[in-house]
């Protein structure tokens, strides 16, 4: 079970049929739960404020202020003075609910999420986010935060209470309930979209493996590179070209940046960018640093290289990565949306 930044009391809405993922609020026992995980990050922080008070300006966190703040107007604060409680009752999960029905089935029978991988549905929102954070937001979805993994809490510190501070750090411009809702609504056309694309049995292998490959990765490193370059063979199949020129010519199709508007340079892009994978692949550790500084010429001329950040090496593999992002992220969208590749 994942908890998201959504706020309120709803009825358990069902946001994938074919694969059983339901969003409603917390289960009892859960409640109890979290109020236990945010008692605690109060305690943390109130140990953090002693600390680094001198050198940050840090504040208690205040449940009460959260309660009356005008960005939960009309959610919060309507039943009880015990603040806590009343935000756990209006935190809104993502789960797993239909599991006996839905897809899941065909991978593993005996459960939606084994105790020793990233959750279902906590890979679900990643895949959410990922098309939004790269510009593939076609539909203007809200975008959406990982509040709490009740996978991830058994090993990392919570930061529920952190989380929905930083909501309240946006001025909304809008009634908090129109706001959640759009939310929701955005989850539930996301879940139409998916469902469309398993009609067909074969695209649930080839969602997973996409969902797997994407979460819970932020290391912009040769690695990410060598992953989503894979991923775009797959799913833009490569198998279908004969030879590696044509394959570049079919990648530059979907490189749609205002920096490559010149169709030559985008071949050369994803030419440059196939030969530093093929250079990963073999172990070519002296190649991969001249191909990289080969792309650096002609793609990163007036870049600003922080080395006290990153070294040049790890620079160049940043921007790349970030561009590839970009590129996957579109090429997925055009994969489960009505476009087709």
């Amino acid at each position: 079970m994942i908890v998201v930044n959504i706020f309120g009391e709803i009825e358990p809405i069902v946001i994938s049929k074919k694969l059983g993922i339901t969003l409603s609020n917390l289960p009892q026992d859960w409640k109890e739960g979290l109020i236990e995980t945010m008692e605690e990050e109060i305690h943390h922080r109130d140990y953090d404020v002693k600390k680094y008070n001198d050198f940050a300006n840090f504040e208690p966190y205040n449940a009460k202020k959260i309660v009356k703040h005008k960005n939960f107007s009309g959610i919060l604060g309507q039943r009880s003075e015990d603040y806590l409680k009343e935000i756990a009752n209006k935190l809104i999960c993502i789960s797993v609910e239909d599991f006996e029905n839905s897809m899941l089935q065909k991978k593993n029978p005996y459960i939606d999420s084994p105790t020793c991988e990233i959750e279902f549905a906590e890979k679900w929102i990643n895949l959410y986010e990922f098309l939004i954070r790269n510009d593939c937001n076609k539909r203007n979805w809200m975008s959406l935060t990982c509040m709490y993994s009740s996978e991830k809490s058994l090993f990392e510190q919570t930061n529920v209470l952190r989380m929905i501070y930083a909501e309240m750090s946006f001025d909304i411009k809008m009634d908090p309930i129109v706001f959640n809702r759009r939310k929701i609504d955005s989850l539930i056309d996301f879940g139409k979209m998916i469902d469309s694309f398993l009609e067909k049995e074969e695209n649930f292998y080839m969602l997973d493996y996409i969902l797997t490959a994407i979460a819970d990765d932020s290391n912009y490193n040769a690695y990410h590179l060598f992953k989503n370059y894979s991923l775009i063979e797959m799913i833009i199949r490569k198998e279908g070209f004969n030879d590696s020129i044509k394959f570049d010519e079919k990648l530059a199709v979907f490189i749609e940046l205002d920096r490559y508007a010149n169709n030559e340079k985008k071949k050369l892009f994803a030419k440059m960018i196939r030969q530093i994978r093929n250079k990963i692949a073999h172990g070519d550790f002296l190649g991969i640093r001249k191909k990289l500084e080969d792309y650096a010429a002609y793609f990163m001329k007036n870049y600003h290289f922080d080395y006290f950040e990153y070294s040049r090496e790890n620079w160049i593999y940043l921007n790349i990565c970030c561009e590839l992002d970009r590129i996957l992220a579109d090429i997925i969208w055009k994969l489960i949306s009505e476009d087709g590749i």
